[in-house]
């Protein structure tokens, strides 16, 4: 999210700059607050010059768009963990499970069970991951809001609504918040051909793999900014 500027507040007559090198500052700005001085930019190397201009740094260094005026885009897990958007996965299937993709082992529910990529596009409650009790003190999984649920209850959602929207939060994320919901989206926007995202899959997950437990938050709203850049698909 844009930072405010308290100069804008003092007169809200004064109308922002919509020239393209104020636009190209603005974006500049938004990405180096995002990243606290850029420690979480992956450098590619041996990228073609309009992939490059996509990526983080190419942002940072004032390439909003590739050549002949392509933009840069991204999907939101808005639009990927919709049910009547399924269609839109390649490469990945809405069960693998998260673990296996990012080859990590903190994404599973209350049982140990690991929650599928489609489960992860919907662990976007408040905090972290809650595991409820019950009266001997043993975890549980339960339909209380504020309790993770089972691995697979998002699966079993759109099967039995294909052409639904998200299910809604099952729970929160257990490393960081929003962390996995933004890096699904991120690995789902690089994957498909049809989007201008700059990154491959791999490279999501390398930059996933190499901060996720030392720079979550920045690493969570580095993928968020990549994901609004606009969605291109149906």
């Amino acid at each position: 999210m844009t930072p405010e500027h308290p100069e804008q507040a003092q007169d809200e007559n004064i109308q922002p700059d919509s020239s393209p090198g104020a636009v190209t500052d603005s974006a500049r700005r938004r990405f180096t607050a995002a990243l606290g001085g850029g420690a979480v930019i992956l450098t590619l190397a041996g990228k073609p010059v309009w992939a490059n201009q996509c990526t983080v740094s190419g942002m940072m260094s004032g390439n909003l768009s590739a050549p002949k005026g392509t933009p840069c885009q991204g999907c939101t897990p808005g639009y990927w963990g919709a049910c009547q958007h399924l269609d839109s996965w390649v490469g990945f299937k809405p069960t693998d499970t998260f673990n296996a993709v990012f080859g990590v082992t903190e994404y599973t529910d209350c049982s140990g069970n690991p929650y599928t990529l489609l489960d992860v596009l919907n662990l976007n409650g408040s905090g972290i991951k809650t595991c409820c009790t019950n009266g001997s003190g043993k975890n549980k999984n339960n339909n209380n809001n504020n309790c993770n649920q089972p691995a697979g209850t998002a699966n079993t959602f759109c099967q039995n609504n294909p052409t639904g929207s998200m299910p809604g939060s099952i729970g929160s994320d257990p490393v960081s918040t929003n962390l996995g919901f933004q890096a699904v989206a991120a690995l789902l926007s690089a994957a498909n051909p049809q989007v201008n995202y700059g990154y491959t899959a791999g490279q999501i997950i390398d930059m996933f793999r190499n901060n996720y437990l030392t720079n979550g938050a920045k690493l969570k709203d580095t993928f968020d900014m990549l994901n609004n850049r606009g969605c291109p698909l149906n």
